[in-house]
Protein backbone atom coordinates (compact mmCIF):
# COMPACT_ATOMS: atom_id res chain seq x y z
CA UNK A 1 0.00 0.00 0.00
CA UNK A 2 1.36 3.39 -1.09
CA UNK A 3 1.62 5.51 2.00
CA UNK A 4 0.77 9.36 2.24
CA UNK A 5 4.13 10.83 1.76
CA UNK A 6 4.89 8.54 -1.60
CA UNK A 7 1.48 9.93 -2.41
CA UNK A 8 2.95 13.07 -1.93
CA UNK A 9 6.66 12.74 -3.48
CA UNK A 10 4.87 11.58 -6.48
CA UNK A 11 2.84 14.61 -7.02
CA UNK A 12 5.86 16.79 -5.77
CA UNK A 13 8.41 15.30 -8.26
CA UNK A 14 10.41 14.50 -5.53
CA UNK A 15 13.45 11.42 -5.50
CA UNK A 16 11.96 9.10 -3.13
CA UNK A 17 13.93 8.76 -0.01
CA UNK A 18 13.58 7.55 3.68
CA UNK A 19 14.92 11.25 4.95
CA UNK A 20 14.12 14.27 3.58
CA UNK A 21 15.88 17.92 4.08
CA UNK A 22 13.54 21.10 3.73
CA UNK A 23 15.40 23.71 2.28
CA UNK A 24 14.06 27.39 1.84
CA UNK A 25 14.35 27.31 -2.00
CA UNK A 26 14.89 25.80 -5.28
CA UNK A 27 18.58 27.31 -5.37
CA UNK A 28 19.13 25.66 -2.41
CA UNK A 29 18.00 22.55 -3.88
CA UNK A 30 20.58 22.84 -6.82
CA UNK A 31 23.78 23.57 -5.16
CA UNK A 32 22.86 20.54 -2.93
CA UNK A 33 22.71 18.41 -5.72
CA UNK A 34 25.24 19.48 -8.03
CA UNK A 35 27.58 18.92 -5.03
CA UNK A 36 26.08 15.16 -4.71
CA UNK A 37 26.66 14.48 -8.71
CA UNK A 38 30.26 15.83 -8.33
CA UNK A 39 30.97 13.53 -5.36
CA UNK A 40 29.15 10.77 -7.61
CA UNK A 41 31.84 12.26 -10.65
CA UNK A 42 34.59 11.61 -8.63
CA UNK A 43 34.42 9.17 -6.02
CA UNK A 44 31.85 6.89 -6.80
CA UNK A 45 28.52 7.63 -4.42
CA UNK A 46 26.28 10.25 -4.41
CA UNK A 47 25.36 12.03 -1.45
CA UNK A 48 21.70 12.32 -2.40
CA UNK A 49 20.08 8.58 -2.54
CA UNK A 50 17.52 6.72 -1.39
CA UNK A 51 18.79 7.71 2.32
CA UNK A 52 18.81 11.17 1.99
CA UNK A 53 16.92 13.67 -0.46
CA UNK A 54 16.62 17.53 -0.28
CA UNK A 55 13.69 19.36 -1.25
CA UNK A 56 12.73 23.16 -1.30
CA UNK A 57 9.92 24.59 0.65
CA UNK A 58 8.17 25.98 -2.30
CA UNK A 59 8.81 28.91 -5.06
CA UNK A 60 9.16 32.30 -4.54
CA UNK A 61 6.98 33.50 -1.73
CA UNK A 62 5.35 30.24 -1.32
CA UNK A 63 9.10 29.08 0.17
CA UNK A 64 11.32 30.69 2.39
CA UNK A 65 11.91 30.36 5.88
CA UNK A 66 8.29 30.64 6.52
CA UNK A 67 7.66 27.80 3.59
CA UNK A 68 10.34 25.67 5.57
CA UNK A 69 8.53 26.02 9.05
CA UNK A 70 4.79 25.18 7.27
CA UNK A 71 6.28 22.14 5.30
CA UNK A 72 7.70 20.92 8.27
CA UNK A 73 4.70 20.86 10.41
CA UNK A 74 2.65 19.70 7.38
CA UNK A 75 4.80 16.19 6.25
CA UNK A 76 5.58 15.66 9.88
CA UNK A 77 1.69 15.10 9.90
CA UNK A 78 1.99 12.68 6.94
CA UNK A 79 4.96 10.81 8.19
CA UNK A 80 3.39 10.35 11.78
CA UNK A 81 0.12 8.87 9.43
CA UNK A 82 2.30 6.54 7.51
CA UNK A 83 4.03 5.41 10.73
CA UNK A 84 4.04 1.49 11.38
CA UNK A 85 1.99 -0.69 13.70
CA UNK A 86 5.24 0.08 16.45
CA UNK A 87 4.69 3.42 15.71
CA UNK A 88 7.89 3.62 14.19
CA UNK A 89 8.37 6.58 11.37
CA UNK A 90 9.04 5.26 7.92
CA UNK A 91 9.83 8.49 6.68
CA UNK A 92 11.84 11.72 8.74
CA UNK A 93 11.61 15.55 7.45
CA UNK A 94 14.25 17.74 9.19
CA UNK A 95 14.21 21.65 8.02
CA UNK A 96 17.32 24.09 7.42
CA UNK A 97 17.50 27.05 7.67
CA UNK A 98 19.86 30.24 6.42
CA UNK A 99 21.52 32.03 9.25
CA UNK A 100 20.10 35.38 8.98
CA UNK A 101 17.57 37.01 10.78
CA UNK A 102 14.44 35.80 8.99
CA UNK A 103 16.11 32.49 9.72
CA UNK A 104 16.46 32.98 13.10
CA UNK A 105 13.25 34.30 13.40
CA UNK A 106 12.10 30.95 11.92
CA UNK A 107 13.83 28.36 13.94
CA UNK A 108 12.72 30.18 17.42
CA UNK A 109 8.88 30.37 15.98
CA UNK A 110 9.76 26.20 14.67
CA UNK A 111 9.93 24.69 17.79
CA UNK A 112 8.16 27.25 19.93
CA UNK A 113 4.51 26.61 17.67
CA UNK A 114 5.07 22.93 17.45
CA UNK A 115 7.21 21.51 20.98
CA UNK A 116 8.05 18.05 19.33
CA UNK A 117 9.70 20.06 16.95
CA UNK A 118 13.77 19.97 18.55
CA UNK A 119 16.06 22.51 18.11
CA UNK A 120 19.38 21.06 16.15
CA UNK A 121 17.11 17.70 15.73
CA UNK A 122 14.08 18.60 13.33
CA UNK A 123 14.96 21.89 12.48
CA UNK A 124 18.41 23.99 11.99
CA UNK A 125 19.89 26.61 11.20
CA UNK A 126 23.37 26.73 9.00
CA UNK A 127 26.67 27.69 10.44
CA UNK A 128 30.32 27.95 9.39
CA UNK A 129 30.77 24.97 11.78
CA UNK A 130 28.13 22.25 11.96
CA UNK A 131 29.02 19.91 14.82
CA UNK A 132 28.81 16.39 15.68
CA UNK A 133 26.90 16.47 18.78
CA UNK A 134 28.26 14.74 21.79
CA UNK A 135 26.09 12.58 23.48
CA UNK A 136 24.13 14.16 26.25
CA UNK A 137 25.38 17.91 25.33
CA UNK A 138 23.09 20.53 24.97
CA UNK A 139 23.30 20.63 20.91
CA UNK A 140 22.01 24.53 21.14
CA UNK A 141 25.03 25.25 23.41
CA UNK A 142 27.17 22.74 21.63
CA UNK A 143 26.80 24.69 17.97
CA UNK A 144 26.80 28.00 19.77
CA UNK A 145 30.47 27.16 21.48
CA UNK A 146 31.88 25.50 18.29
CA UNK A 147 31.06 29.10 16.47
CA UNK A 148 31.57 31.65 18.99
CA UNK A 149 34.37 32.23 16.52
CA UNK A 150 31.90 34.06 14.00
CA UNK A 151 29.21 35.26 16.41
CA UNK A 152 27.30 38.08 14.76
CA UNK A 153 28.46 37.10 11.58
CA UNK A 154 25.50 35.69 8.98
CA UNK A 155 25.98 32.34 7.45
CA UNK A 156 23.72 31.33 4.18
CA UNK A 157 23.90 28.37 1.75
CA UNK A 158 25.53 30.74 -0.86
CA UNK A 159 28.28 31.50 1.47
CA UNK A 160 29.31 27.02 1.33
CA UNK A 161 30.47 28.27 -2.32
CA UNK A 162 34.54 28.22 -2.72
CA UNK A 163 36.57 31.16 -2.56
CA UNK A 164 37.22 30.61 -6.12
CA UNK A 165 33.41 30.15 -7.59
CA UNK A 166 32.81 33.96 -5.32
CA UNK A 167 35.50 35.90 -6.95
CA UNK A 168 34.53 34.89 -10.41
CA UNK A 169 31.09 36.09 -9.59
CA UNK A 170 32.70 39.40 -7.76
CA UNK A 171 34.47 39.42 -11.50
CA UNK A 172 31.77 38.89 -13.58
CA UNK A 173 28.94 40.82 -11.58
CA UNK A 174 30.38 44.19 -9.95
CA UNK A 175 26.85 44.49 -8.52
CA UNK A 176 26.09 41.71 -7.18
CA UNK A 177 27.62 41.65 -3.58
CA UNK A 178 26.20 44.20 -1.54
CA UNK A 179 27.47 43.83 1.50
CA UNK A 180 30.81 41.57 2.97
CA UNK A 181 31.61 41.13 6.26
CA UNK A 182 34.41 38.96 7.95
CA UNK A 183 34.46 37.66 11.38
CA UNK A 184 37.12 34.76 12.67
CA UNK A 185 38.03 34.05 9.28
CA UNK A 186 34.67 33.60 7.59
CA UNK A 187 33.24 35.98 4.92
CA UNK A 188 29.58 36.13 4.82
CA UNK A 189 28.71 38.15 1.28
CA UNK A 190 25.25 39.83 1.49
CA UNK A 191 24.28 39.06 -2.39
CA UNK A 192 21.83 41.14 -4.45
CA UNK A 193 18.57 39.14 -5.10
CA UNK A 194 19.00 40.04 -8.36
CA UNK A 195 22.33 38.14 -8.94
CA UNK A 196 21.75 35.26 -7.12
CA UNK A 197 20.49 33.18 -9.83
CA UNK A 198 23.90 34.28 -11.31
CA UNK A 199 25.80 32.38 -8.93
CA UNK A 200 24.32 29.50 -9.12
CA UNK A 201 24.64 28.94 -12.66
CA UNK A 202 28.53 29.79 -11.90
CA UNK A 203 28.23 27.14 -9.50
CA UNK A 204 26.53 24.62 -11.53
CA UNK A 205 28.85 24.94 -14.86
CA UNK A 206 32.54 25.90 -12.82
CA UNK A 207 32.76 24.18 -9.45
CA UNK A 208 35.05 21.51 -9.39
CA UNK A 209 34.38 19.22 -5.85
CA UNK A 210 36.73 21.34 -4.13
CA UNK A 211 34.75 23.77 -5.15
CA UNK A 212 31.52 22.20 -3.58
CA UNK A 213 33.41 21.29 -0.39
CA UNK A 214 31.53 23.11 1.89
CA UNK A 215 28.21 21.42 0.33
CA UNK A 216 30.01 18.01 0.84
CA UNK A 217 30.37 18.82 4.46
CA UNK A 218 27.34 19.97 5.23
CA UNK A 219 26.09 17.04 3.61
CA UNK A 220 27.84 14.60 5.72
CA UNK A 221 26.84 16.30 8.49
CA UNK A 222 22.81 16.43 7.91
CA UNK A 223 23.68 12.35 7.40
CA UNK A 224 25.24 12.03 10.59
CA UNK A 225 22.53 13.82 12.00
CA UNK A 226 20.16 11.60 10.30
CA UNK A 227 22.19 8.40 11.51
CA UNK A 228 22.97 7.42 7.91
CA UNK A 229 25.94 5.72 6.58
CA UNK A 230 28.93 8.77 6.04
CA UNK A 231 31.99 7.37 6.25
CA UNK A 232 32.21 7.37 2.41
CA UNK A 233 31.85 10.73 1.16
CA UNK A 234 35.79 12.51 0.49
CA UNK A 235 37.09 15.40 -0.94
Amino acid sequence: MTGNVELMAARMGWVAARNYVIVEGTSDVAYLTRASKLHELERGCPLLDADLAVVASGRGDDGGVDGVNRRLIFYRQLAEMDASGTGAWQHRFIGLLDNDMAGRSAFTIASSFDRRIEPYVDIFLLHPVMPVFPLGYDRAMEIARVNRPFRGLDWEVEDLCSERILRLFEAQYTGGVQVKNGIGGKIHRELHPDFKPELRKIFIEEATLADAGGFVELLRMLRIYLSLPHDFVQL
